[in-house]
């Protein structure tokens, strides 16, 4: 049998796409999607609704909010592949998003309605380099499968805290992890990005070329090309034939909110004393169980009993702990929580204060209460509140090599990042729910702004559209990012076709 050459079948493709173009019945995203179907290389990685591989795809993106159904999914497996698919969206036109785990939460985040979605799902591997102690990780792979491979090697790397989360969104947007105070953000470990940019080029971006590219992607998220890999700095264990951290966490009740709190903002205050360990809190309610108050400890070093967690262990009443030895992969698996919802977060950042998170903690539990005599008694929802330390050696670890735009932030002393997480079964749900909490918010921000501890920072992970967390970086980060941009992407095409996440402001 005689096999068609590559020419004979760019030949036949291209005789299709001329028949495709004509059909007047097709919508533009339709003619987008054959047109990436007929490519060669391409042929097997476009699916469409209703075949098995869409479906899955589709199901698997963790909040309903943000499970759209483009026209086709594009799911290239090698950095060749990319390249083909983006040349092909830049010459067409084509509206699409970029996936890379799927957890962001809201609708556009990782995804496009009628459009097409480039999901680097068959792009999950890791691999480890011990001559240059790297960690390369494709952007389709999520934090639990890059924690396992690592292990064998008695390595891991500044990921995220919770499995599920995707390697590629959480670095480019910044990465908060249990490292954060001995190596800065995720993204400040990252030693190279491969990217493909929008006219199919393959460019390497680090310290040493395309370094403004490089120091933009850090926090600047997908507004200059497709990473196709992140080579990062990987982290040894304490001991590497024994790769644990001293790690869990602890309860209470939330009559001891006003002890927490007190401990949790000396604990930030104290960070450059201790940069091996790392503590937050999170203040869960769910109608069924009621309040409880979580802080995470963890010292990458192993050790049990530094004087960091004194204050910790110090606060009498507690309901339980689940402190040991374990994995990273442990103990991300132990904060990951569950998907298949309809979810929103509404993030901020204030100065570490206590009054301020006194009066947070008070306003959620008003938020919460407001939102039990609203709904149904038999509604299925929960809130969450997170307090997250952003320390001085955190931000200092960056050396002013990132977008984030936090140093001046962090001049007059560490911050704490608050979020409300509320989930929730329905659409409906949701815009109630949502109301409440952004008048709650609302009413954070005016009491942190009149005790003069209100950061204009935003996390671009937990934030969503109402907010533009690209601004919040400064005017000096935002222009150095449009420099960037116009270098890169001069046509736009990451800022107008993408249709996904969060662009950069004009």
């Amino acid at each position: 049998m005689k096999i068609a050459s590559r020419s004979t079948k760019a030949a036949a493709s291209a005789a299709v796409i001329e028949i495709v173009l004509a059909r007047p019945d097709l919508s533009h995203s339709q003619k987008c999607c054959y047109t990436l179907a007929a490519n060669p290389i391409l042929q097997s990685r476009v699916v469409y609704p209703n075949s098995t591989t869409y479906e899955d795809r589709v199901e698997s993106i963790w909040s309903l909010d943000a499970a759209l159904s483009p026209w086709c999914i594009v799911l290239p497996a090698s950095t060749e592949e990319t390249a083909a698919a983006i040349k092909i969206i830049d010459t067409n036109e084509c509206p699409f998003g970029i996936r890379s785990g799927g957890h962001g939460t809201f609708t556009n985040s990782n995804n496009i309605e009628d459009g097409v979605t480039i999901d680097f799902g068959y792009m999950n591997s890791t691999t480890y380099d011990p001559a240059t102690n790297t960690a390369s990780l494709q952007p389709g792979g999520r934090w639990g499968s890059v924690y396992k491979a690592l292990e064998p090697y008695g390595v891991s790397v500044a990921g995220g805290r919770q499995n599920p989360v995707g390697v590629a969104g959480f670095l480019l947007g910044g990465g908060n992890s249990y490292y954060n105070n001995a190596h800065g953000w995720g993204c400040d470990t990252v030693k190279n990005f491969e990217v493909v940019l929008a006219d199919g080029r393959v460019v390497n971006a680090n310290a040493a070329e395309h370094r403004d590219l490089w120091i933009a992607l850090k926090g600047g998220t997908g507004n200059f090309g497709l990473v196709t890999r992140f080579d990062v700095e990987a982290i040894a264990y304490a001991d590497p034939f024994d790769p644990v951290f001293w790690c869990g966490t602890l309860s209470w009740g939330k009559n001891m909110s006003d002890s927490v709190i007190d401990v949790l903002v000396e604990f930030a205050d104290n960070a450059p004393n201790d940069i091996r360990s790392t503590s937050h809190c999170l203040i869960p309610y769910l109608p069924v169980g009621g309040w409880t108050l979580v802080c995470a400890l963890v010292n990458i070093d192993n050790k049990p009993t530094e004087p960091a967690f004194d204050g910790w262990m110090s606060i009498p009443s507690r309901l339980g702990s689940t402190m040991r030895h374990d994995t990273m992969w442990s103990i991300a698996e132990e904060a990951s929580g569950p998907g298949g919802a309809h979810n929103f977060n509404i993030p901020c950042a204030v100065r570490n204060d206590p009054r301020i998170l006194k009066y947070i903690f008070k306003r959620h539990e008003e938020l919460v209460k407001q939102v039990t005599e609203t709904v149904p008694p038999d509604t299925v929802w929960y809130s969450l509140l997170q307090f997250q330390p952003i320390t001085v050696p955190m931000v200092a670890h960056g050396k002013g090599l990132n977008a984030l735009g936090l140093e001046d932030e962090i001049a007059t002393g560490p911050g704490i990042m608050s979020s409300i997480t509320m989930q929730m079964a329905t659409p409906e749900l949701e815009a109630i729910m949502y109301t409440l909490a952004l008048k709650c918010q609302t009413d954070i921000e005016e009491y942190a702004a009149s005790m003069n501890g209100l950061w204009e920072w935003r996390y671009l992970n937990y934030a969503d559209l109402t907010y533009d967390p690209i601004a919040s970086y400064g005017k000096e980060s935002v222009e150095k990012l449009r420099e960037v941009s116009h270098q890169y992407d001069p046509k736009g095409v990451f800022q107008y076709l993408r249709k996904s996440g969060f662009k950069i402001p004009k």
